[in-house]
């Protein structure tokens, strides 16, 4: 059988910053290597080329606006029909809205991949929509062959959306564990002198800065963590509406905007702080736990199926600065924490594994029969 062409439709990549951008950027590469033919169609970004290839992987950007972006993607789609067979959307808004109706022209294979749970995630943004949200989900029921689950929230919110068991599958997110690697205590020292940061013992957290990745919360922790250590520093990678504010209350924390390349900040740092309200499955937790960093993060979503409390990391509860800042501190004296999440996520976690289900999945969709999400799944 030959292998499938692959059209991912997402509204987020790169150039710009996330969680969502860096797996579907790292996913696409992997498959262009197992020698499928992938295009990316995704939304325009200032400065960015409307076409490229880059890594074998096919990116075409069309229109900034949701209108725009899915009038666009659909014109593109359509040249490129002849070039894939299984569309592969991420999350349930716009890329999914893209699939559903690209699907009623086409014999396109649909595979629908939500990436947030709980009140920001995919089912529950549908439902606040009313009566449009519940077509668009009975649409997505009815019209798409099979669904990913990344975690375990997000297959109980598409069950409970009416979505068969059978045709969602559960893969889990990953992280490239040749990219995102342990440093050593010199490569250490020379990574904080070319990015700027201080000695002592740092932690840094990455992702965007909203409510819902609680960054507030950390905020709050902070000074308790320095009360028992002084010399510590806090490093926070990300953008979003509420830095200004947040860097207002923590000044002496080093607020160091949207990063592309987070790996060197990573191997430069000590530990690794998510103080999140609600997850899907953390990328940026994933990627920390590959760089051997001993890891504090909120029991939220699928955080709880990636840290092992207690031999990987801490798991805290949300919203709790106090129980936040005994876990930074205990991590920071606990560097074992580091070795064992760098293990378990090269066991569990690895993208490679991600790319190699995918292509599974993939496969399975193309091959003649019934569909794989209305059959019993392999």
């Amino acid at each position: 059988m030959r292998r499938p062409g692959i059209a991912m439709v997402t509204a987020l990549f790169p150039p710009s910053i996330g969680g969502i951008q860096s797996h579907t950027h790292h996913l696409a590469q992997k498959l262009a290597r197992r020698g499928l033919e992938v295009h990316v169609v995704t939304r325009e970004v200032p400065g960015a080329p409307r076409s490229e290839v880059t890594g074998n992987v096919h990116v075409h950007r069309e229109g900034s606006g949701t209108a725009s972006f899915i009038a666009g993607a659909l014109r593109r789609l359509h040249a490129l029909r002849s070039r894939f067979d299984v569309l592969h959307a991420h999350q349930l808004l716009s890329p999914t809205t893209i699939a559903i109706l690209f699907r009623l022209f086409s014999d396109k294979r649909i595979l629908l991949n939500p990436h947030a749970s709980g009140s920001v995630g995919d089912v529950q943004t549908l439902r606040r929509q009313g009566p449009l949200g519940e077509a668009r989900l009975a649409l997505a029921r009815r019209l798409a062959d099979a669904f990913i689950a990344i975690s375990r929230p997000i297959r109980a919110e598409l069950e409970g959306a009416g979505v068969a068991p059978s045709a969602i599958l559960d893969v889990r997110n990953g992280v490239d564990v040749s990219a995102f690697h342990p440093t050593d205590a010199a490569r250490r020292a020379r990574l904080r002198c070319e990015l700027g940061l201080p000695e002592g013992p740092l932690v840094i957290s990455a992702g965007r800065i909203a409510r819902e990745k609680g960054v507030d919360v950390l905020v709050a922790a902070w000074p308790q963590v320095v009360a028992r250590l002084p010399d510590a520093h806090l490093c926070i990678l990300g953008d979003g509406a509420e830095r200004e504010a947040l860097s207002r209350l923590l000044p002496e924390a080093l607020w160091m905007g949207g990063i592309a390349d987070v790996a060197p900040y990573l191997g430069a740092a000590d530990a690794f702080a998510l103080a999140s309200r609600t997850e899907g499955m953390p990328v940026a937790l994933l990627e920390a736990m590959a760089c051997g960093l001993p890891c504090v993060a909120t029991a939220v979503g699928g955080t709880v199926e990636v840290l092992e409390d207690g031999l990987t990391g801490r798991l805290v509860p949300s919203e709790d600065p106090v129980r936040l800042a005994e876990g930074l501190v205990e991590a920071l004296s606990e560097p074992s924490w580091g070795a064992a999440a760098r293990s378990h996520v090269v066991r569990r976690f690895s993208l490679d594994d991600v790319a190699d289900r995918c292509v599974e999945i993939y496969l399975s969709l193309f091959a003649d029969g019934e569909p794989l999400g209305r059959r019993a799944v392999p």
